[in-house]
């Protein structure tokens, strides 16, 4: 039911158990006047009650005690039967009191005592809010509170962060380690199983007080510790054990920070996302910090206009040797130098584009809107180095070199995964497949092709399928969901995102430009 002004409820729904018309009707228009409350059923007996309790689950429900086809307590006897812990408050006379007292093992509420009064409904119906907001809160987890932190507007913060300490502080008065973890595959799976990973490790090393949440943002893991180990000793487990673990894998970045107090909570994660673009600095697996972001320094790197004209030139000329020469040059200059690593990406990418450009009418057998997509997605959002170098040269290859599968690489092996994945992209394609079919063990398969090919196997299946999904949603022939089921996707909202996140567009958005 709703109030004359048609208006949104924000308080609670309830349904009014009375045989006697004229009580029912006061006390849905004593909550319909002086409440925010929403009635959302009116009944004259147990069973019709107990029908509308199961089917609407609302918060409260207000029962007489004696009513025909049956009673009020049987009936809360069987919604409690049912599994549903609606609150219930009993309408009851003084004579029937004794008696009703037998309705405190059915987890009532309540009592309202007849005859009714305005004020003693009103203040019974506020008691039974509390209550269940309490019984809320409690239920809430430790996950969903770190969410509200993150993602909210501001409003009751302080009250969120006291639950959420109260979630996870183990030591009083102990500073809180945190690190941060971003896998570098586009698969959402392998997040998860880089979680999994870390719950398993940390267990194996008996920690008491950790807490790992799947942040909002994408493939990012925050790893709380409040059990008052020191920051040396966490760092060193995470680097001696933990690190090898994950990187097993994928590939990933991690930084570490510490928290005093949540209210600076989200000012310290934006300073551990920040300290993670400086990965492209340091060595593999370096646990990036305030001391080591500290410590850098970085020197002014100017675009080399003269190794661009000078590849130009050699593209347009042929001279492949004089191509990588330069490019060779270009890295020594560019990407091996001390600049920060938002200018050498900058400056990578915009050589490289000047090599496709240029070099776009001699590469006739060749994808060139794939060699942007490649450009674009695997250079510019890795944040280690070495990657990026092997992107980088993958590139040039193609550009230097028109035989195709040579740019790719040159390993038999990896161009047997490679054509496995052609065959067989539209089915359920696994890293222990594609191993068991050259012969070697998964993990071993995981970093020869990571190697060769300067992405990981998760990342170019992804790849390749989102290339197929694209020709698929061109001719305009398909749904959605059907594209998703051609290239191996059965659930279309995932593919929806792996599209996404390499195109920057939706599939849907990407089919209204043909």
């Amino acid at each position: 039911m709703k109030n004359r002004q048609g208006e949104r409820y924000l308080g609670m729904r309830v349904v009014i158990v009375e045989d006697e018309p004229n009580t029912r009707n006061g006390i849905i228009k004593i909550i319909e006047k002086y409440t925010s409350h929403e009635v959302v059923a009116g009944e004259c007996d147990g069973e019709a009650g107990f029908e509308k309790v199961l089917s609407l689950h609302p918060d409260v429900v207000i029962t007489d005690i004696n009513m025909p086809k049956m009673d009020g307590l049987a009936m809360i006897h069987k919604i409690r039967e049912a599994g549903i812990m609606t609150a219930a408050v009993l309408l009851t006379g003084y004579s029937e009191f004794e008696y009703a007292q037998r309705a405190i093992q059915l987890s009532v509420a309540e009592y309202l005592l007849k005859p009714l009064d305005v004020e003693d409904i009103i203040e019974v119906l506020g008691t039974v809010e509390k209550k269940l907001s309490k019984n809320k809160v409690e239920k809430v987890s430790a996950e969903q509170l770190l969410f509200s932190i993150l993602t909210g507007d501001g409003s009751d913060e302080e009250v969120v962060q006291k639950q959420f300490a109260e979630k996870i502080r183990k030591q009083k008065d102990k500073v809180i380690s945190m690190f941060l973890i971003q896998s570098e595959s586009i698969l959402e799976d392998t997040t998860n199983q880089m979680t999994e990973v870390l719950k398993d490790s940390l267990d194996a090393i008996c920690l008491t007080g950790f807490f790992i949440f799947k942040l909002p943002y994408e493939k990012q893991i925050l790893v709380m510790i409040s059990d008052g180990q020191n920051a040396r000793y966490l760092k060193t487990i995470f680097k001696t054990q933990i690190l090898k673990e994950l990187k097993e894998k994928g590939e990933f970045l991690i930084s570490y920070g510490e928290l005093a107090n949540l209210s600076g909570l989200k000012d310290t994660l934006k300073q551990m996302q920040e300290y993670l673009t400086y990965t492209f600095v340091f060595q593999d697996q370096c646990i990036i910090d305030r001391e080591l972001v500290g410590n850098l320094s970085f020197e002014r790197v100017e675009y080399p206009e003269y190794l661009e004209r000078g590849v130009k030139r050699d593209i347009r000329n042929g001279n492949k040797e004089g191509i990588r020469k330069n490019a060779r040059k270009f890295e020594e200059t560019v990407i091996q130098s001390r600049g920060e690593p938002k200018v050498i990406k900058n400056h990578t990418v915009r050589f490289v584009m000047a090599a496709l450009n240029t070099a776009r009418d001699l590469m006739k057998n060749k994808d060139i809107e794939a060699l942007y997509q490649y450009l674009l997605n695997d250079m510019m959002k890795t944040g280690i180095r070495e990657i990026f170098l092997n992107n980088y040269w993958k590139v040039i290859d193609m550009v230097a070199d028109d035989r195709e599968k040579d740019a790719l690489t040159g390993n038999g092996m990896i161009l047997n995964v490679i054509e496995f994945i052609r065959q067989n992209y539209d089915k359920e394609v696994s890293l222990s497949d594609a191993a068991d079919l050259v012969g070697i063990t998964p993990e071993y398969l995981s970093k020869l092709f990571t190697r060769e090919m300067g992405i990981n196997f998760c990342t170019f299946l992804g790849e390749f399928r989102v290339s197929v999904a694209k020709k698929l949603l061109a001719t305009g022939n398909y749904k959605i969901h059907e594209v998703a089921e051609m290239v191996g996707y059965k659930d279309t909202k995932y593919f929806n995102k792996v599209f996404r996140s390499i195109m920057g567009v939706s599939p849907s958005d990407y089919r209204k430009v043909f």
